[in-house]
C-alpha cells in the first residue's frame, strides 16, 4: 500500500476537528454500547444532568418516534437500522474509501478518524432513536421491588456490563486511548505519511488477550451483552444482529490487517480463532 501525504494543517484546522471530536467523535460512541446494556433504554440517571436542555432531553429520550408497527414489521425494521449502521461502521474503515477522500478531496488525514466516528456516530443515533421496540421481556431478574426505581436498575445493569468489559477496555489501552478516539491523530505533524489506518498499531499484537482470539475486544461486548439479569427480545435480536455482521465484517477488516502485517498476520489467522477463544498451551505465534 502505498503511502500519501497528508494535507498541511494549520493549528485553527486542529482545534476545529478537536472541538468535532469532543462533541462528536469517539467518546459519544460509548452512548450506544450503554444504550444495549440498559436492556435498549437509556439509563434516566442521565436525565437530571441534562435539565438546562430541553433539546438534549428530546434527544436522550429514546425512542423518537413509535411506528406502530407489527412484531415481524418491527423486526425486520431493526435490521434495516442495524444493517445501516453496520454498513457505515465497514465501508468507511476501508482503506480504498479513506484513500479516496484523502486524494480526491484533500480530506485531511488528521482528521480522518473524527470523520469516521462521527458518520458511525450518527447512523448508532438513528438506530438507537428509530428503534422500533417489541416490550417483549425475555427475563428480568431484578422485577424485584426493590429495584422498581428505574435509575437503580440502570445502575446495575451498566456497572455489570463494565466489569464484565474491564478486560476489553484493557484491548483499547494497549492500542492508546487517544488514538483509538482519533484524539491523537489530530494532533501529528502535518508531515507525516499516512498509511490509511484509521486506528491500530504498527506492531502485530498476538500476546496477553490476543493469544486466545483475534478480536477480543468483540469477545467480551457480546459475553457483556449476554450475561446481564434484564434481556429483553430486543436486546437479543441486536445481539444476533451483531454475530450476523461480525461474520461480514471481520473478513472485510482483516484483509486490511494481511495488507499491513503480511504473512506474519496470516499465519496468526490459522493458530487463533476470531472471537471464540480458544484455550491451549500458550506457545511463541508470531
Amino acid at each position: 500500500m502505498k503511502p500519501t501525504k497528508s494535507p498541511g494543517v494549520n493549528i485553527l484546522n486542529r482545534i476545529f476537528w478537536l472541538i468535532l471530536n469532543l462533541l462528536f467523535g469517539g467518546f459519544t460512541a460509548l452512548t450506544l454500547l450503554i444504550w444495549v446494556s440498559c436492556d435498549m433504554e437509556m439509563p434516566t440517571f442521565f436525565f437530571p444532568l441534562l435539565t438546562s436542555s430541553p433539546f438534549l432531553q428530546s434527544v436522550f429520550h429514546l425512542r423518537w418516534f413509535d411506528l406502530q408497527l407489527t412484531l415481524f414489521h418491527k423486526i425486520l425494521f431493526n435490521v434495516c437500522l442495524f444493517g445501516l449502521f453496520g454498513f457505515v461502521h465497514t465501508f468507511f474503515a476501508r482503506d480504498d474509501v479513506q484513500r479516496y477522500f484523502i486524494t480526491k478531496f484533500l480530506f485531511p488525514s488528521i482528521g480522518l478518524r473524527t470523520f469516521y466516528l462521527i458518520l458511525t456516530n450518527l447512523t448508532a443515533w438513528i438506530m438507537m432513536g428509530f428503534w422500533q421496540h417489541t416490550s417483549i421481556q425475555l427475563w428480568d431478574f431484578l422485577s424485584n421491588p426493590i429495584f422498581e426505581i428505574e435509575y437503580r436498575k440502570h445502575k446495575i445493569l451498566l456497572t455489570l456490563f463494565s466489569i464484565i468489559n474491564l478486560p476489553g477496555m484493557l484491548v483499547i489501552k494497549q492500542f492508546s486511548i487517544l488514538q483509538f478516539f482519533g484524539v491523537k491523530q489530530i494532533f501529528q505533524p502535518s508531515s507525516c505519511l499516512m498509511n490509511f489506518r484509521t486506528t491500530g498499531m504498527n506492531k502485530l499484537v498476538t500476546d496477553g488477550m490476543f493469544h486466545y482470539c483475534r478480536h477480543p475486544m468483540y469477545l467480551f461486548l457480546l459475553v457483556g451483552y449476554i450475561l446481564s439479569p434484564c434481556v429483553s427480545l430486543d436486546k437479543f435480536l441486536f445481539i444476533i444482529y451483531a454475530i450476523g455482521y461480525l461474520y461480514i465484517a471481520i473478513p472485510i477488516e482483516e484483509k486490511k490487517l494481511e495488507v499491513i502485517f503480511g504473512p506474519a498476520y496470516i499465519a496468526y489467522k490459522k493458530c487463533v480463532p476470531a472471537v471464540l477463544p480458544r484455550f491451549e498451551k500458550k506457545n511463541k505465534l508470531v
